[in-house]
C-alpha cells in the first residue's frame, strides 16, 4: 500500500474521531433534530474537496506528531491531555482551511460510503500530492 493511501486512510479514521468527539460534544450540548445538510448526501465542488483534502493532510500530520508521544508507558491522564491537544490543534488546521468541523466531518463520513466521493477525494489528493 503506498505511503499516500496509508496517510489517507489514517485521515479517515481521525476525522471519525473527530466526528465521534465533535458529535458527542453536540449531543450533550442539544437535542434538536439533525441539521439536513448533514442527512443528505451532498454534492461538494472541486474546492470544498480540496480544502477537505488539505484538511486530511494537515489533521494526519498533527495525528502523527502526537503518536508519537502516545507510545510508552503513558498514564490515562497524560493520554486524556495529549488526545486533548491532539484535537485542538486538528480543529485548528481544519479552520485554517476555509472549512467548518461539521463540513469536514460530514464529508469524512460520506467518503466511508460514497464510492464516487471517495474517487473524487482520492484524485484531487492525488494532483495536490504530485504538485508538492
Amino acid at each position: 500500500m503506498s505511503t499516500f493511501v496509508k496517510s489517507l486512510v489514517l485521515s479517515l479514521a481521525v476525522a471519525s474521531t473527530i466526528s465521534f468527539g465533535a458529535q458527542a460534544a453536540q449531543d450533550t450540548m442539544t437535542m434538536e433534530k439533525p441539521d439536513e445538510s448533514m442527512v443528505e448526501s451532498a454534492s461538494y465542488d472541486d474546492a470544498t474537496l480540496e480544502k477537505f483534502t488539505m484538511a486530511m493532510s494537515a489533521v494526519s500530520d498533527v495525528a502523527d506528531k502526537y503518536q508519537s508521544e502516545l507510545s510508552g508507558d503513558v498514564s490515562a491522564e497524560k493520554v486524556q491531555e495529549i488526545q486533548q491537544a491532539a484535537q485542538s490543534e486538528m480543529v485548528a488546521e481544519i479552520e485554517k482551511t476555509g472549512l467548518e468541523v461539521d463540513t469536514y466531518t460530514t464529508i469524512a463520513q460520506q467518503v466511508q460510503t460514497d464510492e464516487s466521493l471517495r474517487q473524487r477525494v482520492l484524485s484531487i489528493a492525488k494532483a495536490n500530492n504530485e504538485e508538492s
